[in-house]
């Protein structure tokens, strides 16, 4: 990636229960994104997708898996957690 290009990702509406560790959830995922192979692109995608799924859990610790982030990352997804 050029250093004159942007990524941009997915906007989604998802219900929001707590803001709290939503950033962290973010720089969190784009790290592991990166990380594990993933492009510039394909990785702010993964790391929108955890931040967003964060909001929709109460508390500080984003109890998500890698799977339910890809899904909703990926466009298969409403946002609900399947526990």
């Amino acid at each position: 990636m050029a250093s004159n290009e942007y990524c941009f990702s997915k906007k989604y509406d998802l219900h929001i229960i707590d803001r709290v560790g939503g950033g962290d959830s973010f720089g969190g995922g784009l790290i592991y994104a990166l990380m594990n192979g993933k492009t510039t692109q394909q990785a702010v995608e993964f790391a929108v997708a955890a931040s967003a799924l964060k909001h929709s859990i109460e508390g500080d610790y984003n109890m998500v898996t890698v799977a339910e982030v890809e899904k909703l990352a990926g466009g298969d997804g409403s946002g609900r957690i399947q526990r």
